[in-house]
C-alpha cells in the first residue's frame, strides 16, 4: 500500500478525497491543486480545488474548499469579497449592494478548523456550504469569475502563486 501511494505521489496523481458537500454536488470531482494562503508568516487558510475529473476550466462546475486557521469575522470576509469583485470589472459597491445582501445570507463568521466550501454550478451560480451544511445559494452575472477569480485568477505574487497551485499548474 505505501509503494502505491509513493507511486502515485511520483505521478502527480491526487489521493485526496473531496468532502461530503463537494462528492454530493460533483460526483465525479479529483482534486485539482491545493494551496496556503499565509500573511507574515502567519497561514491563515487552506484552499482546495475540486472538478469533474480533476481538470479545472472555467467552462465547467467547479468546488473550491477553504479551511481556516484562523478565525475571521462575517462582516470582514463580505467587505473582502465585495472589494475584490469590484476591482475584477463586477461593479461598484453600489452596483454590487444586492450581491452583498445575498452574501451576507452566506457568510458567517469563522473559526480555526471551519471548512466553507462554495460549488459554482453555473456561470451565475454558486451554493455554499459551511462544515458540510447548505448555507445558500448565490446568483449573480458571471459570479463563477468575479466571485472565485479572487482565488483561482490571481494577478501577480502570492496570489497568482495561489491560484496556479489551486489550478494545478505549479
Amino acid at each position: 500500500m505505501i509503494a502505491a501511494l509513493a507511486a502515485f505521489a511520483l505521478l502527480g496523481v491526487s489521493t485526496a478525497s473531496a468532502s461530503p458537500e463537494v462528492n454530493r454536488a460533483l460526483p465525479n470531482a479529483e482534486r485539482v491543486g491545493q494551496a496556503s494562503y499565509s500573511m507574515l508568516s502567519v497561514r491563515l487558510f487552506n484552499a482546495e480545488l475540486f472538478a469533474d475529473g480533476g481538470s479545472f476550466s472555467w467552462e465547467r462546475p467547479f468546488a473550491l474548499s477553504i479551511t481556516y486557521d484562523r478565525s475571521a469575522q462575517a462582516n470582514m470576509l463580505i467587505n473582502r469579497s465585495i472589494n475584490e469583485m469590484s476591482s475584477r470589472g463586477a461593479g461598484n459597491a453600489r452596483a454590487l449592494a444586492p450581491l452583498r445582501t445575498q452574501l451576507e445570507r452566506c457568510f458567517t463568521t469563522v473559526s480555526r478548523g471551519d471548512r466553507f466550501t462554495g460549488v459554482s454550478t453555473s456561470s451565475d451560480t454558486a451554493v455554499f456550504y459551511l462544515n458540510g451544511a447548505q448555507r445558500c445559494e448565490v446568483r449573480w452575472p458571471n459570479f463563477r469569475r468575479h466571485f472565485f477569480g479572487i482565488w483561482l485568477a490571481g494577478r501577480d505574487g502570492a496570489a497568482a502563486r495561489l491560484s496556479a497551485q489551486l489550478r494545478g499548474e505549479a
